[in-house]
Formats: C-alpha cells, structure tokens, sequence
C-alpha cells in the first residue's frame, strides 16, 4: 500500500508539473505574439477600421483598411528609440493615415493598455478610444493633395494646385497619381462657401513641412480647411488595401 500511494504522490506531482509547464508555455508563446504583434503594427502594416462617412465613395463606414508606415520612414521599432528608414515623401492624391493636430497623445500607461486589447480582441476594441469623443480618433485616414511649397486654393469644394516653382494652377485630379473621386453634398441654406466645411478656400502657400489633406467627402470631413495644414511627423503611413468588406477588397 505504500508504494502505491507512494506512486500516486509522485503521479500527481508529475501531473502538476506538466500542467505548470503547459501554461508557462502557453504565455510564452503569447507573449512572443504580442511582441511580434507590436513590431509588426509599428514597423510594417498595421489594420485601420474606418467608421466615418468622410472619405466616401472611397472608403465607407465600417471598411477595414492596411496601413503601412514603409516607405514614408515613420516605422517605428519597439523599446527602440528609432525606426526603418522610408524612400520617400507623401504623394499628391495618396492616402495617408494622419494624426490630426487638436489630438492628445494618450498617456504611456493607456498606450500599452490599449495595444494589449487591441491585440486580444483583434483590434475591434480600443480603452482609449472608449475614452474619447467620438471625433477625437487617435488618427484618421486623408488625401494628400498640396505638398510643401505649392499654392492651394478651394472653389466649389474641388482644390487647384500651384506647384512650386510652376507658373499655373492645375486641378488636384490631373496632379494625382492615383485616381478619386469626390463627394459634395452642397451648403445648408444660409451657410457661406468661406465658413467650415465650405465650398472655397483662398490661396495659401505651404511652408517647407506642410501638407494638405482633404476629406473626399468634402461635405462631411474636417481636414486642412478647418485644421491648417500637417507636418511631415504626423502623416503615420499610407494605406495600401482595403480588405473588409470582402466585395470592396482591392487596392488604394
């Protein structure tokens, strides 16, 4: 009888030690999850769900969208204070992901919680989004259309462009590298076309790391007319593909 209870005690340790060390193993792999998850949202393509009406037709509410920070050098590396360097700049007609000027970064505290949920739930839920206005996202996704040193101007909600060192306007549809389109939905009775959201702006010259983005859906988005322009730091990435819903998957 003892040796049988004494088999038992030992089963039973062997058990418990197997156990322990499936659940070490467990939050090992978690864990290399999520630092990989981190590198590759931060370094190399990260997922955007996008749920306003300000970039339709382009984008509509709920579409998912991949955004990488690549070739535009704002990769940034975890625990590291620097990043992938990019090949180039922001391009007329790209659409970039960026961080509106009135934001407020979140406090390194939230920042890690709000990845850490990110990454258990897929990213359909964010603690610091639940926190905000509804209008305060962390970033947004706009259209490049003036780059530093050129001449934007607005008249009937479509932008003209000067670029510098060139003698004439030309519409942001044949500076474009990418094709668009837009939407206007008009002005509210007694709304002026110079008010926000309106349908003209005067001319305004960039300066040396300044951008101009606009909302497709000129009605709707606020965007450089009601911001100013944005600096180079705050355009995050450029958004490369549009995967949710499965009939809208394709290129951007």
């Amino acid at each position: 009888m003892a040796i049988k209870g004494g088999f038992s005690r030992y089963q039973s340790y062997t058990v418990q030690k197997r156990r322990r060390e499936r659940i070490l193993g467990a939050l090992l792999l978690l864990l290399v999850l999520y630092v990989s998850y981190l590198v590759l949202t931060a370094s190399f393509v990260r997922t955007v769900r996008f749920e306003s009406k300000s970039m339709e037709p382009t984008l509509e509410p709920g579409t998912s969208v991949l955004v990488t920070p690549l070739p535009l050098g704002q990769s940034h590396l975890p625990f590291l204070p620097f990043g992938l360097p990019g090949w180039r700049g922001p391009e007329r007609g790209e659409l970039v992901l960026v961080v509106p000027p009135y934001h407020e970064e979140a406090s390194p505290l939230m920042a890690v919680a709000d990845d850490l949920v990110r990454f258990v739930t897929l990213n359909f839920l964010s603690p610091d989004a639940g926190t905000r206005a509804r209008w305060d996202g962390s970033a947004t996704l706009r259209r490049v259309v003036g780059l530093p040193g050129d001449t934007v101007r607005i008249e009937n909600s479509t932008a003209s462009v000067k670029p510098r060192g060139e003698p004439y306007f030309l519409s942001e549809y044949e500076l474009s590298k990418k094709p668009y389109s837009l939407l206007d939905d008009g002005l509210p009775q007694g709304w002026r076309s110079t008010f926000p959201f309106g349908q003209s702006v005067t001319e305004r010259v960039l300066g040396s790391d300044e951008y101009f983005v606009l909302s497709d859906h000129r009605s709707v988005g606020s965007d450089s007319r009601t911001w100013g322009p944005v600096r180079r730091a705050a355009i995050q990435g450029s958004a490369v593909l549009k995967y949710w819903p499965p009939h809208q998957f394709g290129g951007l």
